[in-house]
Formats: C-alpha cells, sequence, structure tokens
C-alpha cells in the first residue's frame, strides 16, 4: 500500500444497481450519498466506479473488477459504499472482495450500515444474498404457478402475445407465419439437413430470425438434455414446460452455467398451442440422434466426463503439531503428517477425512451459535428486512407496465407498416431494439412481482433463520461439488487447524482451530490473539 504523503484519507467509491432493482436508490443518489460522506470525513475522493443495470450475483462486472484489481495499485486506502449488497450479492464473492481489502490494509465502509468487519461483512453479504435467493424462489414458485393456469412465460419463436387472454385460457397464440418456418425446420431436420445449413438457407431467404437479425446454428440446434433450442421444445407439441433449468455463476470467473432441475420442472398440456406432429416430431428426433453419434462416435453420443478436482475439504490448513509439516492425503480415506511419510517426525497418528471434517465442523457450528453472532445476524437481517419494506415494487411494477406496452406498440407499428408493404431492411435494427426492450422489461417485471410477493410474506424469527443458515452452511461445506469454494471460505475463518498426538484424546490426535473468533466482534482492536478452539 502506499500511503498518502498529506495524510489525508483517499477514497474510491463503488456503485451499483441491478436491472430488476430500478426502484432502488439510483447510481447518481449513492455517488452523492458517499461524496458527502467522503466530505464530512475530509477524505480525498480519488477514483469512482460503477455498474449500471448489472446483477450483483455475477462477479464480472466491469466496475466491481477495475476495483479490485486498482487495490493492488495502492492509489486510495479507503472504499465507500452505499451497503454491502451493493458491492456483491453473492457472499463468495464479498467475502473474497473483503479478503482483498484487509491484505492491502483498505478500510470498507457503508454510508448505510458504518465500518465494515469480518462479521458484519459476513452477515450482511449472507443476508444480501439470502433475499436474492428468496426473490427468485418466488419468482419460479409464480412461474409454476402461472403455468398451472395455462399462463407461459415462454417467448418462444411462432408464438404471439395474448394480453387480454380469459382466465384459464393461454395467453400465448400461434404466429401462422412462423408456424410455417417452423414446421419447414423440423422437416428438413427430418430430412438429415444439418442446423448449420437450414440457418445459411434461411438467412440466404431474408426470413426473419426469432430476436431479429439473422439465424444462428445453436438457435436451431439448442441442447436437449435442457430441452432449449427450436428442436428441443415441446411447447410445438402442445406441452408447455417451465423450471426445467436454473442458471448459476462461476464463483471465480463470472461464466453462467445452467442446469437441469428436475425437480422444479413443470408440465402443462396446452393443445390449442400445438404446432408438430407427433410423426414430424419423432422423425427429427431419430436425425438428432444420428448426428450426435456421428459427433462423438458413441452409440448415446455423450462426451467424456470432465476431470475431478483433485482438492479437499480441509487442503492447507492441517499441519503437524509437532513438526510444523502439513497434513496430507495418505490414503483415500486418510490424511498424515507429511514428514511422518518419509520418517522424518515422530507423529505417526493419521486421521479420516470423515472423522477430522466432523470434529471441525461440529466447533465451527458451536462458535457461530454465540449470541453476539446471532444478534449481529438478526441486525442484519433487520436491515435488509427494512430495505424490502421501504420499497414499494407496485409503483416500479406500473411504471414497467406502461413502459412495456409503449414497447409493444412499438412493434406493432412496425409490423403493420411490414404488412402495408415497407421492406423490413430498414426496420431491422429498430426491430431488433425493441424485441430486446420487450425481453427485459417482461423479465423485470416477473422479478419485481416475485419480489412485492416476499415483501407481504411473513418472516421467520431470527433466531430460527440463523439456526438454518448454520445447518445450510455446514451442508454446503460438505458438498463435495463445492469444495474448491468451501475450503477458500474456511481460509476465510481458520488460520491453521494444529494436530497433536495424544492418547487421551479422541481418534488418539488433539486438534485445535487457530481463528479468529475471538477478534470478530471487535475488529477495530488490535493486537488480540487468535482463538484456540479445542475440537
Amino acid at each position: 500500500m502506499i500511503r498518502s504523503t498529506t495524510g489525508v484519507r483517499r477514497a474510491a467509491i463503488y456503485a451499483r444497481y441491478s436491472t430488476d432493482k430500478q426502484e432502488d436508490t439510483s447510481i447518481e443518489d449513492q455517488l452523492r450519498m458517499a461524496r458527502d460522506h467522503c466530505e464530512g470525513e475530509g477524505y480525498e475522493v480519488v477514483e469512482v466506479y460503477t455498474d449500471h443495470a448489472m446483477t450483483g450475483r455475477k462477479k464480472n462486472r466491469p466496475g466491481f473488477l477495475k476495483l479490485l484489481a486498482d487495490t493492488e495499485t495502492g492509489v486510495f486506502d479507503t472504499i465507500v459504499i452505499e451497503a454491502v449488497d451493493r458491492l456483491s450479492r453473492n457472499l463468495t464473492h464479498t467475502l473474497e472482495a473483503w479478503d482483498l481489502f484487509k491484505f492491502q490494509g483498505i478500510q470498507l465502509y457503508s454510508v448505510t450500515e458504518g465500518p465494515q468487519s469480518f462479521v458484519t461483512v459476513l452477515l450482511q453479504g449472507y443476508g444480501a444474498q439470502m433475499f436474492s435467493e428468496m426473490i427468485g424462489v418466488h419468482t419460479k414458485r409464480g412461474m409454476q404457478g402461472a403455468l398451472a393456469r395455462n399462463r407461459t412465460h415462454s417467448s418462444a419463436y411462432g408464438y404471439d402475445i395474448v394480453e387480454d387472454a380469459a382466465p384459464g385460457e393461454p395467453n400465448r397464440r400461434i404466429n401462422p407465419d412462423e408456424a410455417v418456418v417452423l414446421r419447414r425446420i423440423f422437416e428438413d431436420t427430418a430430412e438429415g439437413l444439418s442446423a448449420v445449413t437450414i440457418a445459411r438457407t434461411l438467412n440466404a431467404e431474408g426470413v426473419p430470425a426469432p430476436k431479429g437479425g439473422t439465424w444462428d446454428a445453436s438457435t436451431i440446434r439448442g441442447h436437449a438434455a435442457r430441452g432449449n433450442g427450436i428442436l428441443h421444445n415441446t411447447l410445438y407439441l402442445g406441452r408447455a414446460v417451465t423450471c426445467a433449468t436454473t442458471r448459476h455463476y462461476h464463483p471465480k470467473t463470472g461464466v453462467k452455467r445452467t442446469e437441469v432441475t428436475p425437480l422444479d420442472k413443470r408440465e402443462q398440456e396446452i393443445p390449442g398451442l400445438r404446432i408438430i406432429s407427433d410423426e414430424l416430431w419423432e422423425r427429427s428426433r431419430t436425425q438428432i440422434t444420428r448426428a450426435a453419434q456421428r459427433v462423438s462416435g458413441k452409440p448415446g453420443g455423450a462426451n467424456p466426463e470432465a476431470a475431478r478436482r483433485n482438492r479437499y475439504l480441509l487442503s492447507g490448513l492441517m499441519v503437524c503439531g509437532c513438526c510444523g509439516a502439513n497434513y496430507v492425503k495418505d490414503s483415500a480415506t486418510s490424511f498424515r503428517c507429511n514428514e511422518a511419510r518419509k520418517h522424518a517426525c515422530e507423529n505417526r497418528v493419521s486421521i479420516s477425512q470423515k472423522r477430522i471434517e466432523r470434529r471441525v465442523f461440529g466447533r465451527i457450528r458451536d462458535a457461530f451459535r454465540s449470541p453476539e453472532m446471532l444478534e449481529a445476524f438478526s441486525e442484519a437481517l433487520e436491515a435488509e428486512r427494512r430495505k424490502i419494506e421501504d420499497s414499494d415494487p407496485r409503483r416500479e411494477i406500473g411504471r414497467l407496465q406502461q413502459r412495456l406496452g409503449k414497447a409493444e406498440s412499438a412493434r406493432k407499428a412496425i409490423l403493420n407498416a411490414i404488412e402495408g408493404g415497407a421492406p423490413f431492411a430498414p426496420y431491422r435494427a429498430r426491430s431488433e431494439e425493441v424485441e430486446a426492450e420487450i425481453a427485459d422489461l417482461e423479465q423485470a417485471l416477473r422479478r419485481l412481482r416475485a419480489k412485492a410477493e416476499t415483501a407481504a410474506a411473513a418472516m421467520p424469527e431470527p433466531a430460527a433463520l440463523f439456526e438454518g443458515a448454520i445447518e445450510r452452511m455446514e451442508l454446503l461445506l460438505g458438498d463435495p461439488d463445492l469444495v474448491g469454494q468451501a475450503n477458500q471460505f474456511l481460509h476465510q475463518i481458520i488460520q491453521r487447524i494444529v494436530l497433536v498426538p495424544d492418547a487421551q484424546a479422541e481418534h488418539g490426535l488433539s486438534v485445535k482451530l487457530e481463528t479468529d473468533f475471538a477478534a470478530l466482534l471487535a475488529p477495530e482492536l488490535d493486537g488480540i490473539p487468535p482463538a484456540h478452539l479445542v475440537c
């Protein structure tokens, strides 16, 4: 860290808003609040970072990434934000950022929540992620309920939206012109033509693509397991599906990953939306299967399984109390002192992976159940509750509905012009803009309606939520698919795990966790020794 030569603290400001939270404090208001705080404290604002219309659940936001990169340059020693949830709504990303700030000696200050410590970042970050996930749950529940009433949120090619559909009637109708194109795609596929060939032919003939512009092979081909893409969309058989997949974002790269969610999947027969016959569907299936076999060289068309990560939950944390060497994997199930494996240490006691993880989990769980941690969690939860109660999603819903109506009128005007004989080419760019705007507004409305439902729902007591959070944390830490992420989390709260041979101790080993639990609730104090938790 390059210290200021004038003694004046140099501040960086970060502000963000997301597309589904337009009613929240705007970028301008966040910056004003942060600047007012800096002026009141006598700070010099040297950098400002912003992310407009970007969800806090993703890490790969330009402003956020630039902020993290610039922490290495030493140009500022304080970061000012409106609230922790502006920084991120992903707990892992929040803790990673906090760890980097702490390493660089940078203070993190929230205008609405005060100076930040590890425990406040942890609890407020968890609260932000929990509410984000809760809104996602209500959105999914709403989509499932709507499907049972013949309402679909699908924007599938081949259908128009019915705004005034009667209760129980589908809110989509078949678009005759697009239905002709769909049947042609399925017929060409059944005849053995590839998605690339079909897309090139449609583009050569000037057939408009689903979102405007040109056709892409992936739009036609899609993904069989996820049920997306034209050739796998069962809506064309009159069978609507929702919540068949969910999206996750890689904690490091932010790359989106789509996973199949069979437990959440819902199906509804809507015969009036059928476009493709069963016979044509099956003929196209046959050719799709044959094509997959040719590509993979395997009967099922499957690809080789990716290599597994060779990492364990407590990697890099366990050390021998006799010689200081790392405890490492000595067999498929056990850990042992690395020097003892070379006969350079007298500590020959090994311990199974399940036993050491159980003992560590138990001690962490007990430490988090302290009254002080519950009180801090309750305060963070109450702050999140007030944020939702103070904002009225209904006002924003009305505003977005007006914008959606204008966008749909613009789309209708374009279609009327083309139907009246105007060439499509001059309208192409505007048509793409309008379709993208409509899709964004529909998504924002779904989330706001879910948020309105969340705000009205009765919340459990903080103690019950906190206990659930602790149990959930243990499940996440024990999930083999998240072992890398869980290992990073443990490094945030555990300095090291010391194992010493002791014939009187459980499993012949005394296990001590050297942690910062004793200092978590008083981060402003220096020189507090680490806590030693025996487990």
